[in-house]
């Protein structure tokens, strides 16, 4: 890594089997294994509002402490059988999650003043088991001079996770341990144990839910999308530092619905509306108060109006209006980012652009501009979101001189953000500039060479918190072999 300190290494294997049972019948079976150990960075802390300026090599902590790994076991079984007119698909996964995450970083704003900046340490255990099944049946059939496409489906699921977290503690006692920001990395002695609000617990989410969807041809013009969604949330929580149980459930309904209208063969318009929920599981309990609200759904509601237009039968545009809400959002605490904070409210609006395809027989683009408008509405109401830049376009080029070597140019522009909710401290917006070889001696060969930030352009393209912001690699190479045999 470009990023003092930090390493990263993972190991896989992936082996998948298909059998054709009859002629109707194919089962595919597929089974993962993986794992990684890495270095958990949390990146570089601000100073008076503004990320602190020092290298983007620079790390603020314990490298040596600040390991995480993680296990990971999946198997997966497809079922898929087809009818005279319609298609049935069944799918079975089961997954086991051994995660375990510590890091000794920055806990807070470095002071101007005295040019010190605080360290925190904490460490997670979590264990987590996931068995979902989801059965679907797609068919299609008339009614007079109106076509209908109908999926149904049944999805049935069961997720329990454990966490255990731990609060470090430098020289036996203190919660946090001042180091020069000039010379932020450093090894020093932190025992971990729990403190009073760390996490003992122990959940159990399970669901239940049916859908349908019609497609709906009106006529040769006209398209209609309707679906419905039923759910049934059950959420069994335990607190094993104090024995509190909750139990909750939630039957929410999603509604979607869309029209699609074809003026020309070339041009389409739609309109959309959708209310989604997701509920509360996993991680997301670890770090919040067990509350009856903390368990209930996110929700989300989706309106957008856009349009695709081929100007060519290689070269499309697309643009989408929309409006985004959603209710009862986790964020991260601005006041303590190791912690979550529920939000009544947030909305985004905003505007997407986008052109792909070929300009020419050797020239091809892939391009996009987003403007986006996103605020809280509720707690810290009038804030805007973190991590949304008002204006984000990218534009990437390639061209092949011939048809076994090409190159690429391509830039990514950035607006400015907040870092966090509280909208304290300011990520400067930024272009960066990319590049790319592409060489295929013979068809069985690809050959690849990428340079990113190619003008070392010295950036910040997210944050975690206020005081973890992930500084952007500088010039960076990477050279790539793909071989088919």
């Amino acid at each position: 890594s470009y990023r003092d300190g930090v390493d990263f290494e993972r190991r896989g294997v992936n082996p998948t089997f298909a059998w054709q049972a009859g002629d109707a019948t194919l089962v595919r079976l597929s089974y993962e294994y993986y794992d990684y150990d890495r270095t958990a960075d949390r990146g570089l802390p601000s100073e008076d509002g503004r990320p602190f300026a020092t290298s983007a090599s620079t790390f603020f902590g314990d490298p040596g402490l600040s390991t995480t790994d993680a296990t990971v076991n999946l198997v997966s079984v497809v079922v898929d059988h087809s009818f005279e007119r319609a298609q049935l698909r069944n799918r079975t996964v089961y997954g086991d999650y051994d995660k375990f995450y510590q890091n000794v970083f920055a806990g807070g704003a470095v002071d101007s003043a005295t040019g010190l900046v605080p360290l925190a340490a904490y460490n997670n255990a979590q264990r987590r088991e996931n068995l979902f099944n989801q059965t679907d049946l797609t068919f299609a059939f008339d009614t007079g001079a109106v076509g209908h496409e109908v999926l149904a489906g049944l999805e049935l699921g069961r997720q329990v996770t454990d966490n255990y977290r731990q609060t470090g503690y430098f020289n036996g006692t203190d919660l946090s341990f001042l180091v020069p920001a000039a010379d932020p990395t450093v090894q020093v002695p932190v025992s971990f144990r729990q403190s009073a609000t760390d996490a003992d617990n122990h959940g159990r989410a399970t669901v239940a839910a049916v859908y349908v969807q019609d497609q709906v041809r009106l006529t040769e013009k006209w398209l209609a999308v309707l679906g419905v969604r039923y759910d049934s949330f059950d959420m069994d929580f335990t607190n094993r530092r104090t024995g509190e149980r909750i139990r909750t459930s939630d039957d929410p309904v999603s509604p979607r619905g869309g029209l699609i209208y074809k003026p020309v063969e070339d041009l389409s318009l739609y309109a959309s509306y959708s209310q989604t929920f997701v509920p509360r599981a996993g991680a997301q309990l670890a770090s919040l108060s067990p509350t009856n609200s903390a368990f209930d759904p996110e929700e989300f509601e989706n309106v957008e109006v856009g349009a695709k237009w081929d100007l060519r039968p290689d070269l499309a545009l697309t643009a989408a209006v929309f409006q985004l809400d959603r209710t009862n959002v986790v964020i991260p605490d601005p006041a303590d980012p190791t912690r979550s904070i529920l939000v009544d409210g947030q909305r985004t609006k905003g505007v997407e652009l986008g052109l792909s395809g070929r300009i020419g027989e050797a020239w091809s683009i892939q391009g996009g501009y987003a403007y986006q408008d996103g605020e809280l509405t509720e707690r810290l109401g009038g804030n805007r979101l973190a991590q949304l830049p008002r204006h984000v376009a990218s534009l990437w080029n390639r061209y092949d001189f011939r048809a076994d070597w090409g190159v690429g140019l391509g830039v990514i522009y950035q607006s400015e953000m907040f870092a966090a909710a509280d909208n304290l401290v300011t990520l400067d917006g930024f272009t960066r500039v990319d590049a790319a070889v592409y060489y295929t001696p013979t068809e069985r060969v690809r050959l690849q060479l990428n340079v990113e930030n190619l003008l070392d352009e010295d950036y910040h393209p997210n944050a975690h918190n206020n005081n973890n912001i992930t500084p952007g690699s500088p010039l960076a190479v990477r050279a790539g072999v793909t071989l088919q045999f």
